[in-house]
């Protein structure tokens, strides 16, 4: 049966809405720039939701890339045509509900409350607390009093250097919704933050900013009916902030046993996850990072994503792969100050290789007439070391872009 996609990358924010009345969210832009990010997933016949206009040049490029044969299409099908198809979104929320039943989809959706239930930073707060695994200091607040208390009880390092801390809500995603703090005190613009969650009974988690050394998303699927399977882990790539850069698709066996524990506590929130009511794809972010001594240390519950997640995505382009080859799916931002469409700054960088590494464009140049702010692009080489160099050239490329545009 044919799917379509739905870029409902603003998932937590309608979550947010919906269990505080509180506004913001994603804008319809953000969507727009994420929805080509369903190629990982997508097959031949697909269909992906982007009510905008896309040059056909980019679907000529994917498919001489090898990437599925897929229809953008900027209007709903007819109520006949959505019966013969699959709906599938980023998360499922009451608003991507409704629009999927009032369209005529065929759905099968997890139940709604057990969603925003595992979605929660409570639930995966609660996951931690229950098996020995929180941060030293990691606590849950409800209050400026008890954020203010429990800062001056964030265990101290060395003398003289102020504790770096985050503060998340319950509904958050990548580096948004959340605050850095560092030192006792809780700075005028953290409080007017924490008030106006706290002002919709939204809980706040503070941690300890620890020093991290890498991080993976573990991927599984929750089926209705058996046991959760494991379906891979990606290698996440994150700038300084925290902020989303990628994922590196293909893990050997060593890498895999590095990360084995965190994937053994990941089946057990599966099974928690799933005892809740859910089904469908979890994600779960995994840690591994430095104490206050400088030992290696693994946080397996850093994040619980009960919906797709950019881990997940990467995965789907395995299947592109031939045998012995290795990949890597990188994003970034992208602005109308560098002078020139993302494809053709791409191939240049591309030539410039001497090895034999892929660059694909996932994303288009352009929509509506306008440059995307975030894109990203496919590299498949045939061995480690030629991935790992080319990530580090189109990264670095990206820099010197940047920086020549200020």
């Amino acid at each position: 049966m044919c799917r379509v996609f739905l870029e409902n990358f603003d998932f937590e924010h309608q979550l947010t809405h919906e269990v505080y009345a509180a506004t913001g969210g994603a804008t319809p832009a953000l969507n727009l720039n994420l929805a080509s990010c369903w190629l990982g997933m997508a097959a031949d016949g697909d269909q992906i939701y982007l009510p905008g206009s896309v040059s056909a040049d980019f679907m000529t490029h994917l498919q001489s890339a090898g990437l599925p044969k897929v229809e953008l299409i900027a209007d709903w099908p007819e109520r006949d045509a959505a019966a013969q198809m699959t709906f599938v979104p980023w998360g499922w929320s009451q608003a991507t509900a409704k629009l999927a039943n009032t369209q005529g989809f065929t759905v099968t959706a997890p139940d709604l409350d057990a969603v925003k239930t595992v979605n929660s930073r409570s639930f995966s707060f609660a996951c931690e607390s229950a098996w020995g695994l929180s941060l030293p200091g990691s606590c849950r607040v409800e209050s400026l009093t008890e954020l203010e208390a429990a800062v001056t009880e964030l265990p101290r390092g060395q003398e003289k250097v102020e504790t770096a801390w985050v503060l998340k809500a319950d509904f958050s995603m990548s580096a948004r919704e959340r605050m850095l703090g560092r030192g006792a005190l809780v700075a005028t613009q953290i409080r007017d933050w924490a008030k106006k969650r706290f002002a919709c009974q939204q809980p706040l988690f503070l941690e300890p900013w620890v020093q991290r050394t890498a991080e993976a998303g573990l991927q599984f699927e929750i089926p209705q009916q058996g046991e959760p399977e494991f379906v891979g882990l990606a290698l996440l790539r994150c700038d300084d902030s925290g902020q989303y850069r990628g994922s590196r698709i293909c893990v050997d066996a060593q890498t895999q046993e590095t990360w084995q524990s965190a994937i053994e506590v990941g089946q057990r929130v599966a099974e928690r996850v799933q005892h809740a009511g859910y089904f469908g794809p979890l994600g779960i972010d995994a840690m591994q990072y430095r104490d206050a001594r400088g030992a290696l240390q693994c946080r397996p519950i850093q994040d619980i994503n009960a919906r797709y997640t950019m881990g997940r995505l990467a995965l789907g382009f395995a299947r592109f792969l031939k045998l012995e080859q290795v990949a890597s799916w990188l994003h970034f931002p992208w602005k109308e100050p560098y002078g020139q469409p993302f494809s053709k700054w791409l191939r240049c960088v591309a030539d410039t290789q001497k090895s034999s590494t892929r660059f694909i464009a996932t994303s288009p140049d352009q929509i509506n007439g306008q440059a995307l702010r975030l894109v990203n692009a496919l590299l498949i080489s045939e061995t480690t070391e030629e991935l790992y160099q080319a990530e580090e050239t189109l990264m670095r490329a990206v820099s010197t872009l940047a920086e020549t545009a200020c």
